[in-house]
């Protein structure tokens, strides 16, 4: 499908071609005509060999990676994108099935009824959505097979579930809880209706888990339609991909064809025109002296010695004087007094160690007193035997540049300024929520730059995990108040959602242009080495070294600190825990550095100041 365009589009690229023949001149018109005419035709049959030559293996590989992209690729990405899926419905289904053993704990405890327990809990349940377009829901039916809730069809409850795949009117739910009395927990395919669209019937996988205790199934499932699109999406990108390869393959056999004939009519005219092309050389030459003597950029020769060998006169505008008055003279002769030892120390040893330089600085005094900034590139010249004969090269002034630079480091270091105001403003919004953890984030920057430092950590890895330590905690501005001053133990939905503060700290500051991980520091900060951590539960390899080292800090100085429902643990207390987590939960070098520094008492967290 692909190829044939391509065929096509080469011949027209090669149609283009029209080189002329050189047929050397005859007495007879008839004999020029004939040999017009084989050259025309060996020319001919050259380039239709040279074609298939070229552009056959070109094509050839592309139908391979067509075949093999559609053929196996595809199909087995699809494959593993659906077992990808299905078990996310597992790992989506476990968490509601613990949520609910949670409150039946509360039910055994005595905290609550059964009737709220379960009133509670299917209000949640009713509520959860997620997916792209945040409609995929779970419900629940009982071991009878009668719905007890379904977010979208509440006219179901306390009903059984036609199946559509028989018409005589078996319950679905049956099918549910078959799997649930023989598995404990499985997946089902069946076909139902399309989220909140009851008259789109699609086919559909589900994982259902029996509660046992309260004689539910508890279930989730995935359209097939939306593995179906999402490969059909990779589809549309390889055949874009493909066709751009063949397109760039084909223009680049019809390139190298056409240069090939050029190449053979260059070797031509070489031979039959050399005196030609010797007189054309002659006059570039003159060119060439032309365009040195007239460019805008001073250039110059200089012996081993550093003596000026030549000059041209664009030296005149740089420097005030005449070229010839610049022969003879050494680069120390034309440099500001007070760099002369520094500048003639520099270029001694570029000279000694002949190589090209670029980029060398020197401040120069012109004939009038005014001193410029001249920048000079050069490349050594050597001699047939290898000895130096001395360097070549330009130079221009860059006064203005140098003027330039120093302008846009102070601007630079004002916009520095302004973000680290900015950033501290943002860490104090959000410790305004949390009056109790005032502070905090400034005791945790503190501790974790001191780690970083005695790590070793570059200075500009230091200063990133410097801001996102002074936002770690910027999620917390989204969560109740009442939730971080309760002075009692918060429950475990409570923690739940204080848990959650990483995630929106994440949202909050990932479309922020910082020039480091901001954003995926702060999302990282609560996570462990042996992936028990939250919000994605991520191990050692896949976690920042930035995010490493702040999990350090923060927990040393929220156990060594007062919270609304606990006193402080105390110093002792919070250095035990990251010793006995070393290795496992937290980064074994950071744990090192942080004990040494509380040590040796180089850090002090009972003060902090912006």
């Amino acid at each position: 499908m692909l190829i044939v365009p391509a065929i096509v589009m080469v011949q027209r690229l090669l149609g283009i071609i029209d080189l002329p023949s050189f047929v050397p001149l005859a007495h007879s018109t008839n004999t020029q005509t004939a040999g017009a005419v084989m050259e025309k035709d060996k020319k001919r049959i050259f380039t239709h060999a040279i074609s298939i030559r070229i552009a056959l293996p070109a094509l050839l590989t592309i139908v391979l990676f067509v075949t093999a992209t559609f053929v196996i690729i595809l199909p087995s990405l699809k494959n593993n994108l659906l077992a990808k899926k299905r078990e996310m419905l597992r790992e989506l289904n476990t968490i509601v099935w613990d949520m609910v053993s949670s409150y039946e704990k509360m039910e055994r405890n005595g905290e609550l009824s059964r009737t709220e327990a379960q009133k509670t809990v299917l209000k949640i349940i009713q509520d959860l959505r997620y997916g792209p377009k945040n409609k995929d829901y779970f419900w629940v039916n009982d071991m009878t097979g009668l719905i007890v809730v379904h977010p979208y069809r509440p006219d179901l409850h306390g009903e059984a579930v036609p199946d559509v795949r028989y018409p005589k009117g078996k319950n679905l739910l049956d099918e549910f809880v078959k799997v649930v009395k023989a598995q404990g927990a499985g997946y089902v395919e069946y076909r139902f209706q399309w989220q909140d669209d009851p008259q789109k019937i699609v086919p559909k996988i589900s994982y259902v888990k029996g509660f046992e205790p309260w004689g539910w199934v508890i279930g989730t499932g995935l359209y097939v339609e939306d593995v179906n699109v999402e490969i059909g999406l990779i589809a549309k990108q390889l055949n874009a991909i493909a066709s751009v390869i063949l397109l760039f393959v084909s223009f680049l056999a019809a390139y190298i064809i056409r240069h090939t004939m050029l190449a053979d009519r260059v070797r031509r005219i070489i031979s039959e025109e050399r005196e030609s092309l010797l007189r054309a050389l002659e006059e570039s030459n003159e060119r060439f002296r032309s365009l040195v003597e007239t460019t805008s950029d001073w250039i110059w020769e200089l012996d081993p010695d550093g003596v000026y060998t030549y000059c041209s006169p664009k030296v005149r505008d740089l420097l005030g004087f005449e070229a010839d008055e610049i022969i003879g003279k050494r680069l120390e002769d034309l440099i500001a007094i007070k760099e002369v030892e520094r500048t003639s120390r520099i270029f001694k040893k570029l000279i000694a160690s002949q190589k090209p330089f670029n980029g060398f600085e020197t401040i120069c005094q012109t004939r009038d007193g005014r001193v410029v900034v001249i920048e000079k590139n050069g490349v050594p010249v050597f001699a047939d035997n290898g000895e130096l004969q001395g360097y070549r090269g330009i130079a221009r002034d860059i006064s203005e540049r140098k003027t330039a630079i120093e302008a846009l480091k102070k601007s630079r270091d004002e916009l520095h300024n302004s973000l680290e105001e900015t950033v501290k403003s943002l860490a104090l919004a959000a410790e305004k929520r949390d009056p109790y953890t005032a502070g905090h984030q400034m005791r945790v920057d503190t501790l974790a730059c001191a780690i970083a430092t005695e790590m070793g950590l570059p200075e500009k890895q230091i200063e990133g995990l410097h801001f996102a330590a002074l936002l770690h905690d910027i999620g917390k501005i989204s969560l109740p108040s009442e939730y971080l001053a309760k002075p009692a133990r918060l429950s475990a939905q409570e923690r739940a959602i204080i848990k959650c503060h990483t995630e929106v700290g994440y949202e909050i500051l990932k479309n922020i242009p910082f020039p480091w991980p901001v954003a995926d520091i702060v999302y990282q900060h609560h996570e462990h080495l042996d992936g028990s951590g939250y919000p994605r539960g991520i191990t050692d390899k896949e976690i920042l070294l930035e995010a490493k080292i702040l999990t350090v800090a923060d927990v040393v100085e929220a156990m060594s600190s007062h919270r609304p429902y606990r006193p402080s643990l105390g110093l002792e207390t919070a250095l035990d825990e990251i010793r006995s987590g070393r290795g496992v939960f937290y980064h074994a070098e950071s744990v090192d550095a942080c004990l040494r520094l509380i040590a040796e008492k180089k850090v002090d967290l009972s003060t902090a100041a912006w």
